[in-house]
């Protein structure tokens, strides 16, 4: 018996990811095997396959959409509902008829152990790599990367990480082994626990922070890395450490806020992103089936509309406040939520993902900002969390608070944060229960065994040392 997470991953390297010198992919002997040496024998070989790993981050089934989507439809009353006809996002907002064969949680899954291995197969291939400087390189982006999504995979098929215990609930199997042959993919693996992933991630990334450059161009640098700890250590409730972390991002990055949250998704890689995926028109996750736009936009021509946001979240911004709404079609708001005039018209929209090759924020000075604000309120400092929540307030119109409490900042994270996948994270970190909107499921703890994702039940029946999750 065989188990599939990584198998996936060398068949598309058979398929001939452009690793080899080989005109026809089908020449390759074994058909379901590659050998690393001939593939990634020169140097120029290692830095095709690290800019393979990034484009993998654009699937539809990582940051091209779902690892953003996902989350917020995991635990959406009272701030946006699916609106789609697509079932498996269907099952996964409404928890009704939601199986382990779900197709969405089989493909985030898949697709995520495709890259991992991507960046396995980069690190095993190091050697060939002379220049000690483009060596340290490549290793902190693969490292970056695998630790990325790590942290993303134990958020979703894991039970949330909680200080003080041993954390040894179930997380993901680990795997740091390039595997090029079927039977090295075909090696089965056990769920390691949360505990035991979290310490991969902080490895990989504290590793990716002392190997990667301060400047990378569109690509991971020591502060993107640096800055996905803070966020690590923020989900651990390890306050302290994710303060240094933010700290040393806002000082020492060169990063500022942009003038407003809407020209961080109007624009490419501006003074505010740290970390962001690149698209262009012709190179996007998609635009009609896959794709942000495609799900949240309602505009004209663009998008299906299917994610709607709900008056009871819109009607928490301030008059005043630009990431608020005006009611207006986005060709003439001035805010970032719209009424769509497009599919399913007449519903409000975020105008965050409003065009199908824009770029992808993925990390932002913002979060910073708000990472240590709580980090400071709960330490008791509250002068500078009040100093760091109305610097994010101001830049969008909002009052500048005069006192600040955890509640304060909790609820500027949700409103600045918006439908950038942190919603649900949110929640299980701190605990919180999940108020249903008027005639929807019933109030649910964050942390209830429902809102995580099922391990594929192909990989489960595959692998008998994989332990399903509760309730699949």
């Amino acid at each position: 018996m065989k188990h599939t997470f990584i198998r996936p991953a060398v068949l598309a390297l058979a398929l001939g990811l452009s690793l080899t010198g080989c005109k026809d992919p089908l020449d390759i002997a074994p058909q379901q095997g590659i050998d690393v040496s001939v593939a990634l024998n020169t140097p120029e070989k290692v830095g095709g396959a690290v800019v393979g790993m990034y484009a993998k981050l654009d699937d539809p089934r990582l940051y091209g959409t779902d690892l953003i989507l996902v989350p917020e439809l995991i635990g959406p009353e009272n701030y946006i509902r699916w609106d789609g006809t697509f079932t498996n996002y269907r099952q996964i907002a409404t928890r009704s008829s939601f199986t382990s064969l779900n197709t969405t949680a089989a493909g985030i899954w898949q697709r995520a152990y495709e890259d991992i291995n991507q960046a396995n197969l980069v690190l095993s291939a190091l050697p060939v790599v002379t220049n000690a400087d483009l060596k340290a390189q490549y290793e902190g982006e693969a490292r970056f990367v695998r630790g990325l999504l790590y942290f993303d995979l134990v958020r979703l098929y894991g039970q949330q990480y909680q200080p003080g215990t041993a954390n040894a609930q179930l997380g993901v199997p680990i795997t740091l082994a390039a595997n090029t042959t079927v039977d090295q993919a075909t090696v089965k693996l056990p769920r390691a626990t949360v505990a035991q992933v979290y310490t991969q991630v902080i490895n990989d990334l504290t590793i990716a922070m002392q190997k990667l450059p301060e400047s990378n161009g569109t690509r991971a640098t020591t502060y993107a890395a640096e800055a996905l700890l803070a966020r690590v250590y923020l989900q651990q409730s390890n306050f302290a450490d994710a303060r240094t972390a933010a700290d040393d991002v806002i000082t020492h990055s060169g990063k500022s806020l942009a003038g407003s949250v809407a020209a961080i998704f109007a624009n490419r890689n501006g003074s505010e992103t740290l970390f962001e995926l690149q698209q262009n028109d012709q190179n996007n996750a998609g635009t009609s089936n896959d794709g942000l736009a495609t799900y949240f936009a309602s505009d004209g021509g663009v998008g299906r509309g299917d994610v709607r946001i709900l008056p009871a979240f819109s009607t928490q911004y301030e008059d005043s406040d630009a990431r608020g709404t005006d009611s207006l079609a986005a060709s003439a708001t001035r805010k970032l939520i719209y009424l769509g005039d497009g599919a399913r018209p007449g519903r409000l929209r975020s105008i965050k993902y409003r065009t199908y090759g824009q770029n992808i924020p993925i990390i932002r000075l913002a979060e910073m900002y708000l990472i240590r604000a709580e980090a400071d309120v709960r330490a008791g400092n509250t002068a500078d969390a009040l100093a760091d929540v109305n610097r994010i307030r101001t830049r969008s119109g909002a009052t500048p608070l005069t006192t600040v409490t955890l509640e304060d900042v909790l609820h500027e994270r949700q409103l600045e944060l918006a439908f950038e996948g942190f919603h649900i994270y949110d929640l299980k970190r701190t605990n919180a229960v999940i108020v249903p909107a008027a005639g929807t499921t019933p109030a649910v703890n964050a942390n209830d065994p429902k809102l995580i994702l099922p391990i594929p039940q192909h990989d489960i029946n595959l692998n008998e040392l994989l332990v399903q999750n509760p309730g699949f």
